[in-house]
């Protein structure tokens, strides 16, 4: 494992002039193929006797212009892998209790719905449910998705009880159009749509062992964390229990957990104001697991039910991150395992719990998507890296010990491995920032590079050519091109106890901090990261400060579009499919932005805090050319865009179609013509700003009259000067 390296000065630069990273016999470089066909691994499954597992891959295929999943049986002890079905949607695989199979949310042409498969591959129904309400940035879709094509939707979640016998599970009623009047909060509730939105009730339903179905309760459309999967489900001492999402008086939501009794149906509020169900853990005490602290280590704290607290020790790591491994109990209930992620050189493991002690199961790799058996003695994890394309290992729980069993993605092992190394970054403000730097192939020490950085946020980990936190920013192939790439992730807001306030203010949409501390420890001080980060690596002579450039998309386009109106480091931006910060916002974010700004832009006293970071209101303050990648034609993000183009800075804002007319490409790109494009054009965008370099073969080259006009009519530059890009 590549050690961790602190910069906290330029002297600490000599690891920066790393051995050049060279391909092997029987290796290659990186293609634009590769970036795209990096299998997305959804979900795995262990077998009740231990002896194999399924597991889903969602793979752009090229031939039908689809993303599609593919379900994988793999015997665990020879390591032979089959394909047992490909549909457009595969989904919540799990293991059912008590048999030799497996059931999954897969949608094979009737809409989502819940299925049992056999080890020999063969699929039947569980529950079908008329499929009316539609996932999807589609006309009528009941919500937006994630990344995925419009999905019509019967059964939207589901729970199996530890013995097999019950089942809890959701399925969605679209509700009828009607045409009617509509006023105030109905009418502003839908300002940033582009098309007319659907509405759906959700019914949630507990089958008995005898297969009789019983409503426990039907939810409104509002309750996110029943339409959304994300309902917390437990089962334990004749009852089960989940989460519903209520609304106070004051508009703001809160979870709730219900618990119904299994012999008579009846429900109670076992709590009323509930932490987020897809957080909790327990630990092998009943209680919840939390890592609690800050800085680098954290308490692992048990906190029982009657409130005492067990401190299992102080780690390296945290728990409950919902992109980590999720919570585990034996059948005897003495071993926990929870699924952590590291603070420093982010990477996912296993925290084993039992007795007064807890141990950890990782290593250089990360571990995710894991499950074990019932007794936790054995389980199968997907393990990658940023280097380490994505393979099966088994896991031995008892020894803590990790076998490598077959391979995810065979073609991406051919590939010579770029030389990554795991960085954090202290800034000005003495914040740490982690993440990565990708060196270039063949880099040479003395030799000034182009620079580029990523960031998403905080998804820069040990996970292979990811694309939540790569997004369309061929991170690999602008390394093959000369680049050197810095993944970043923002500084992280568990770093003390002030930093965690000014966050939850935030995110708790309160006024517990002012508007101006929210903007300086949050967004401003994202920008003194990044630019300090790259200050480091001119100083050690590694990057050519007249050719680096950022990019990011999401929580990233934030950044972006804030450091590129406060910063004149970076000479090229790519902001991907964003626009929060903008005025035009407010009326559909007034709680956040009141947060953010001290409330609506039209207010004379919160109008200094929109001048100060609001990036369309700082339009004339940018040097640098910005690209605006959308799936969705964002008001706020055309605003910015126009208020670059007005004060001549140089600016294109490409929208990216979806399936059809009625749809728009989703916030993560899922249509593979989609994705290959927007990769070209930044490599095209990047490769003519900062290096002044022009492919007649790019599908972009039609472009480049057009950025010559804005280049020329640019009435600043970050350098002063009007002259072309360096060659």
């Amino acid at each position: 494992m590549i050690r961790t390296i602190f910069l906290t000065g330029s002297a600490m630069l000599g690891v920066a002039l790393a051995l050049p990273s060279v391909a092997t016999e029987g290796q290659r470089a990186w293609t634009l193929d590769d970036q795209l066909t990096v299998p997305e691994i959804r979900t795995l499954a262990i077998a009740a006797d231990g002896m194999s597992a399924v597991y889903v891959v969602r793979i752009a295929d090229r031939a039908s212009d689809k993303t599609v999943a593919v379900l994988r049986h793999l015997d665990l002890a020879s390591g032979k892998t089959r394909e047992l079905l490909r549909a457009a949607w595969i989904e919540d695989l799990r293991r059912i209790p008590g048999t030799a199979d497996w059931s999954a949310r897969i949608e094979r042409g009737e809409g989502v719905q819940l299925y049992r498969i056999a080890a020999n591959g063969a699929v039947a129904p569980i529950v079908v449910h008329p499929a009316t309400a539609i996932y999807g940035d589609s006309e009528g879709a009941t919500y937006l998705a994630y990344g995925h094509a419009p999905l019509p939707t019967g059964v939207r979640s589901y729970s199996w009880s530890p013995d097999g016998r019950w089942l809890w599970y959701v399925v969605l009623d679209a509700e009828r159009y009607h045409r009617k009047i509509r006023y105030d909060a109905d009418v502003a509730s839908e300002r940033a749509q582009r098309r007319s939105p659907g509405r759906a009730t959700a019914l949630i339903f507990l089958r008995d062992p005898q297969g009789k179905d019983r409503l426990l309760a039907k939810r409104p459309h509002g309750d996110i964390s029943t339409f959304f999967g994300r309902s917390f489900v437990r089962w334990e001492k004749g009852e089960v229990q989940y989460d519903v999402m209520e609304v106070d008086v004051d508009g703001r939501q809160h979870t709730m957990t219900m618990a119904a009794s299994l012999p008579t149906g009846t429900s109670r509020i076992v709590e009323n104001r509930a932490k987020r169900g897809y957080w909790r853990l327990t630990g092998p005490r009943g209680g919840k697991l939390s890592s609690e602290g800050f800085g680098m280590t954290r308490d692992l704290i048990e906190t029982l039910p009657d409130g005492r607290k067990q401190n299992y020790g102080r780690f390296p790591f945290a728990v409950g991150d919902g992109r980590a491994v999720g919570g585990f109990i034996s059948a005897d209930g003495k071993r926990a395992i929870a699924g952590f992620r590291t603070v420093d050189n982010p990477r996912f493991g296993l925290a084993v719990i039992e007795g007064t002690a807890a141990r950890a199961i990782g290593g250089a790799a990360s571990l995710n998507h894991c499950d074990f058996t019932a007794a936790l003695d054995r389980g199968v994890c997907i393990a990658q890296s940023q280097a380490l394309a994505p393979a099966v290992v088994s896991i031995d729980v008892n020894r803590g010990s990790t076998r490598r069993i077959a391979s995810i993605a065979p073609a991406h092992e051919t590939i010579a491995p770029l030389r990554t190394e795991p960085r954090t970054w202290v800034n000005r403000n003495d914040s740490k920032a982690t993440g990565y730097i990708i060196w270039p192939r063949g880099y040479t020490k003395g030799k000034r590079y182009p620079a580029i950085v990523i960031t998403h946020g905080t998804d820069a980990d040990e996970r292979f050519a990811n694309q939540e936190n790569q997004w369309e920013y061929p991170a690999q192939i602008f390394a093959e091109r000369g680049y050197v790439v810095l993944l970043m992730n923002v500084p992280f807001s568990t770093q003390s106890a002030e930093s965690r306030a000014v966050y939850e203010t935030w995110v708790n949409e309160t006024k517990d901090r002012s508007p101006r501390q929210v903007q300086d420890r949050i967004w401003l001080n994202d920008t003194a990261s990044f630019e300090d980060a790259v200050s480091e690596l001119i100083g050690a002579g590694v990057v050519d400060p007249a050719r680096v450039g950022i990019a990011g998309y999401s929580r990233g386009s934030q950044s972006v579009n804030v450091t590129m109106t406060q910063s004149q480091m970076f000479r090229a931006a790519s902001s991907g499919d964003g626009g929060y910060l903008e005025p035009a916002f407010y009326p559909s974010l007034s709680a956040s932005y009141d947060s953010v700004y001290g409330g609506p832009p039209t207010d004379p006293a919160a109008l200094p805090n929109y001048l100060r970071m609001a990036p369309s209101l700082r339009g004339k303050e940018a040097c640098g050319a910005m690209l605006l990648q959308m799936a969705t034609p964002y008001s706020a993000s055309i605003d910015l865009y126009s208020a670059l183009r007005k004060a001549t800075i140089p600016a294109q804002i490409t929208l990216y179609p979806g399936e059809d007319a009625a749809s728009d490409e989703t916030h993560i790109f899922h249509i593979p013509s989609n994705r290959m494009k927007a990769m070209e054009e930044n490599i095209a965008w990047f490769d003519y700003w900062l290096l002044g370099k022009r492919n007649p073969s790019s599908p972009f080259a039609h472009r480049y009259g057009e950025w010559d006009k804005m280049r020329m009519s640019a009435t600043r530059t970050c350098d002063g000067s009007k002259s072309a890009p360096p060659g």
